[in-house]
């Protein structure tokens, strides 16, 4: 049984290679012979086009940067921990072109369907599949409550070609009722697949990446801008902890702060070590939420709103039963409220059935 996944593995994002590497860790050991497709996104005219002063100065910017080393990290990460198809696809085309031979195609996890992520491109929904080739999904993201209009019906076209769909949000399961009638399964992103003890054996070679207690704080800012305001509940974990902050990927006003380091050329292994250590964890990022609770950190989720700007961090904390983590970005909170409980492993039925629902969907082919 040879099985194919597509899914976002490349992206310079600690989530993206790190949820990529945990599906394919987690089939292999199921026994099953798998690859990650090669599709290098975003490609071609998808790609923001630079100007020629930015093309001169680009390596300059990424040395200063630390963007370098961290491209470095991030190549050697892949070299190491991934089985890739032996063809690399830089396009929809080469994909449409190619002659795979897997039994089984899977999309995989993290924003593949998300409409304002893909824009044009449905790669990730395996048009190119054969005939006769059993196509699922595991954990696919829209990343959204609701899909555009417009948009719909070549979902509805798309998506009725799946024989077993899962979704990481109860958002998707409502998405897919509505547009299909098939009941999709909510399950865990890719990697919570694997226990604390299996990503810790990772980096069993590093060494702690401080040398006293720190809170880590890592937000993006791609979906939506949370600063200034987000800097009142990073200021109130502090004052409440009273620890040093590790800024992850921080900006030169992060470089101003009191008691504070800023890290811009962390890998997806570093990334690991920096979350594993921490005290505490303020992240705006889903993937800085999972590995959290993964091994057991405290932490705020720092969101947009609840209305379904982005549904993934308060599907997951709600099905988990913490609610409470997800913290609106500008909403006051006081010191004398921060919870800086280590949570239960509440997470763990999830996994469990998770992992058994993987295992029956490729058992059925």
């Amino acid at each position: 049984m040879k099985i194919g996944i597509l899914t976002m593995h490349k992206v310079l994002n600690y989530g993206s290679a790190l949820q990529a590497y945990a599906l394919q860790h987690y089939i292999s050991k199921l026994g099953y012979n798998v690859e990650l497709i090669d599709y290098i996104f975003p490609n071609g005219s998808r790609k923001k086009q630079l100007s020629f002063k930015q093309k001169l100065l680009s390596p300059l910017k990424k040395i200063v940067s630390g963007t370098f080393v961290k491209e470095h990290r991030f190549n050697e990460f892949y070299k190491r921990y991934f089985v890739c198809s032996k063809g690399q696809y830089n396009s929809p085309e080469e994909l449409a072109n190619a002659n795979f031979e897997y039994d089984i195609l899977m999309t995989g996890s993290d924003q593949v369907w998300n409409p304002i992520h893909i824009k044009d491109d449905f790669s990730f929904f395996l048009p190119f599949s054969k005939t006769g080739v059993k196509k699922v999904s595991y954990a696919s993201s829209f990343s959204v409550a609701e899909l555009p209009a417009k948009m719909k019906p070549l979902y509805r076209n798309i998506l009725s070609t799946y024989s077993s769909i899962s979704v990481r949000e109860k958002s998707g399961v409502k998405i897919i009722k509505e547009l299909i009638g098939t009941d999709a399964e909510v399950v865990c992103d890719p990697t919570l697949l694997l226990s604390k003890d299996d990503w810790s054996v990772l980096i069993k070679d590093f060494q702690k990446p401080f040398n006293r207690p720190y809170i880590l704080v890592y937000i993006l800012k791609y979906a939506y801008n949370p600063y200034p305001e987000v800097n009142h509940i990073i200021d109130e974990v502090q004052n409440k902890l009273g620890l040093h902050l590790i800024i992850l990927d921080g900006s030169l006003s992060d470089m101003q702060r009191k008691d504070a380091t800023v890290i811009k050329n962390a890998g997806p292994l570093e990334f690991l070590n920096l979350v594993k250590n921490a005290s505490f964890v303020v992240t705006t990022s889903f993937h800085g939420t999972a590995f959290a609770v993964n091994f057991g950190i405290p932490f705020y989720s720092v969101i947009k709103d609840k209305s379904g700007f982005d549904t993934r961090m308060v599907d997951f904390l709600e099905t988990i039963g913490c609610p409470d983590r997800a913290i609106i970005f500008d909403h006051y909170i006081s010191s004398e409220h921060i919870n800086n409980n280590i949570l239960p492993e509440d997470n763990m039925k999830f996994r469990i059935a998770s992992q058994k629902f993987l295992s029956s969907i490729l058992k059925e082919s």
